[in-house]
């Protein structure tokens, strides 16, 4: 508005109507006066307002979390061999199963940022971590004709391994879900049950699941804790000189426990 008064003022059509020289330099200062003060009232005002828009940005937008992990990996299989041996055809079973259960012996302290439609997670590890490795299963061998048939079987021992200070590495891997990078779990060695390398090339391991989290609900101070959950169970027939079935079974719960630093 001051800008349009001051272009009407040096209108040709009211050269006539001109004010004094006195009250045309009065209506300057005023004129001048009245922009500046517009003009600081504007710099305030944004000044507000990009200090309450920074003020909002700040608000929630990290928060502390205890993490803890708890897991089940198997492994079931069941596989047949067939060869011959001295002209006498031979089969040889064998039936396993392989169990490791991972569990947190402690939280990792993990802070997640919220930002726009992004949210990040560091460091993105669970610590402290122990591992319990149990397998067993049995295998048999038949001796059939025209060699005399025969049939010997014999149970594997049940084996059991604990391991402590495992970790594992999580990421974001698409909006409201959580998956692990790959990493190898332990085996037994070549033990009974026996495994082909076929059977053996099949493992089963954190990253085949993947587990959905509400992150506004991480990101909401009002709710203490959320668990991501991760299922698959994946089944592989095997054909050729080797025959049978191998099936992976992946459970596992990531726990987010607010913390207030």
């Amino acid at each position: 508005m001051p800008t349009f008064r001051a272009s009407r003022l040096f209108n040709e059509s009211d050269r006539l109507k001109l004010p004094s020289p006195c009250r045309h330099d009065g209506g300057l200062r005023r004129l001048r006066d009245y922009s500046g003060i517009t003009c600081g009232l504007g710099l305030v005002c944004l000044l507000a307002v990009l200090a309450g828009t920074a003020s909002g940005a700040s608000e929630l937008k990290r928060a502390v979390f205890g993490v803890t992990l708890q897991a089940t990996v198997t492994k079931d299989w069941n596989a047949v061999t067939e060869t011959t041996e001295d002209g006498c055809p031979v089969s040889r079973q064998s039936v396993g199963r392989r169990t490791i259960s991972l569990r947190s012996i402690r939280p990792s302290r993990v802070v997640v940022t919220f930002g726009s439609n992004r949210v990040s997670y560091s460091p993105t590890i669970v610590r402290s971590v122990a591992v319990r490795l149990t397998q067993n299963g049995n295998r048999t061998t038949r001796v059939m004709a025209p060699c005399p048939v025969r049939t010997v079987r014999s149970r594997c021992a049940r084996m059991q391994r604990l391991l402590s200070g495992a970790r594992f590495r999580f990421f974001r891997s698409a909006r409201n879900e959580i998956s692990f990078r790959p990493a190898r779990l332990p085996e037994f060695g070549k033990s009974c049950p026996v495994e082909s390398a076929d059977v053996r090339a099949i493992r089963p391991s954190l990253r085949d699941a993947q587990g959905g989290i509400t992150e506004q609900s991480l990101a909401n101070p009002r709710i203490h804790a959320q668990t991501s959950l991760g299922s698959v169970e994946v089944t592989t027939d095997l054909e050729g000189e080797e025959t049978g079935r191998v099936v992976e079974r992946v459970h596992w719960a990531l726990t987010f426990t607010r913390r207030s630093s």
